[in-house]
């Protein structure tokens, strides 16, 4: 492969490294949120799909849309994103953030695990010593705690679980499926199965939670998750994964920022930690060794 189409490859890196330091803000947001877990998940989810179903009104978004294939797979991956988002929400609201966090985020150790035999992926040496690194960095930077007892920790494990579940079916999916086909795919199931609960407790909202779960919804949800499955498409799954690792470091940053939180030698160390794990996936990315074109196993 030439320089610039290495240079050009990095394109799908780029878009995850951007979405990941996104996501990592979204808990300033979530913060002035006096709503329900189910509440806000199923509405950033919904106003993110409707946004998606005007953009599709568009000449641009009518040439993006595919039909989709491998309904099994596009089904398993929305529902596991809402029990993703949903349990993720409730642990926040119960357990400590860092200890959350850093629970989620072994997400893309099961995800390196699962690749091969799920999705027929080959990781690399470099991949794995790059995941040893986030972590460690995660661990400095989240600095967790108590996990709430028996049930924080249920919590903690479904949405991680769900999380990585949820990856791995979405890469299944886009083998035949388009990422803005996907997107409005899982977004509207998450929307239509979180219903229910999140209309247990109606709330009336004001102009300033309209906004937040405006933004939540169209850029958080509906743009940022239509670029990163745009990225997941080219990259492994574990390449992916790791790259993730960037959205605490964004949120260590954005609780500095916007929330006045202290900034320790511990946690500079670790987002350092996590920076150089994003160099090496980004190195074997571009060495065209860890993210060829995987023979695609029956995964559903």
């Amino acid at each position: 492969m030439s320089p610039i189409g290495r240079w050009y490859g990095l394109a799908p890196v780029a878009g995850t490294v951007t979405v990941a330091t996104l996501w990592g803000t979204s808990g300033v947001l979530v913060r002035y949120l006096d709503l329900t877990a189910a509440q806000i998940a199923c509405a950033r989810a919904s106003i993110g799909a409707l946004a998606l179903a005007a953009w599709l009104l568009t000449p641009f978004g009518r040439a993006s849309w595919g039909r989709p294939v491998g309904w099994p797979a596009l089904t398993v991956s929305g529902v596991l994103l809402a029990v993703h988002w949903w349990t993720f929400i409730l642990a926040l609201q119960r357990i400590p953030i860092g200890t959350v966090l850093l629970g989620i985020y072994l997400a893309p150790l099961v995800i390196a695990a699962a690749a091969r035999p799920a999705l027929g992926e080959r990781v690399t040496t470099r991949q794995v010593v790059a995941l040893g690194i986030a972590l460690a960095g995660s661990v400095l930077i989240l600095r967790p705690q108590q996990t709430g007892g028996w049930s924080g920790a249920t919590l903690i494990g479904f949405s991680a679980l769900a999380y990585a579940g949820s990856i791995l079916a979405s890469k299944r999916a886009l083998a035949g499926t388009p990422p803005l086909t996907v997107t409005a795919i899982q977004l509207g199931l998450v929307g239509v199965l979180l219903a229910p609960a999140a209309l247990l407790d109606p709330v009336a909202l004001t102009a300033g939670d309209l906004f937040l779960l405006g933004a939540l919804g169209v850029v958080y949800s509906a743009a940022a998750q239509l670029v990163y499955l745009w990225g997941l498409r080219s990259l492994s799954a574990t390449t992916s994964g790791t790259l993730l690792y960037l959205e605490p470091v964004s949120a260590l940053v954005a609780g500095a920022v916007f929330l006045a939180e202290e900034l320790t030698p511990a946690t500079v160390l670790g987002a350092a930690l996590v920076i150089v794990a994003g160099v090496l996936v980004t190195i074997n990315t571009m060495s065209a060794r860890g993210d060829q074109k995987p023979v695609t196993r029956r995964l559903l």
